[in-house]
């Protein structure tokens, strides 16, 4: 690992202690640090090169959380979806992506998506989601590059049926 990269994995482990606001606090501030990266780094100038999907760049067998690079390409929608018991943070480190919240209603026997509204995260933007906290992605620009930090493998929260998709009524909305 480079220095960018070995420091922020050290302070995510440092900093890790579950789900509670110091780690929410700290973790984000690292990831924020990470996204600023200059991208003449070798490993972040070869995710850039390679602009795989998904790349995964550590694992703590320990504390549970795995540490991830996403590129998305011009227009890619991911619509609303939760995590499942799991929470994850999202760094951009290379163009824009735009994310929105939802809220679930559930009236008269059927669920029903609320826009809690939308945002543009640029490079060293960082946001948190929680258990159960629904949104989505749209990626603006020509790519994306995220930094996506997970509390746990959501494989599994997925297997388990935690993890939601859900079907917006609705076309995304840009800013």
């Amino acid at each position: 690992m480079t220095d960018s990269l070995r420091q922020c994995v050290e302070a995510l482990k440092a900093n890790w202690q579950g789900l509670d606001t110091s780690s929410i606090v700290r973790c984000r501030e690292a990831l924020g640090k990470l996204a600023s990266s200059n991208s003449d780094e070798a490993w972040l100038a070869d995710l850039h090169s390679r602009q795989e999907p998904s790349v995964e760049l550590y694992r703590d067998e320990d504390k549970g959380f795995i540490l991830l690079a996403h590129v998305e390409p011009r227009g890619l929608y991911r619509p609303p979806h939760n995590h499942g018991n799991g929470w994850v943070f999202y760094a951009v480190q290379h163009g824009e992506v735009e994310m929105s919240t939802y809220g679930l209603l559930n009236q008269d026997d059927s669920e029903q998506l609320v826009s809690r509204g939308c945002y543009q995260m640029k490079p060293g933007d960082c946001s948190a989601f929680l258990p159960g906290d629904i949104h989505d992605t749209h990626c603006l620009s020509e790519y994306v590059l995220m930094f996506r930090l997970t509390s746990c493998d959501f494989s599994e929260e997925k297997r388990e049926g935690r993890l939601r998709v859900f079907s917006p009524s609705f076309e995304p909305i840009s800013v």
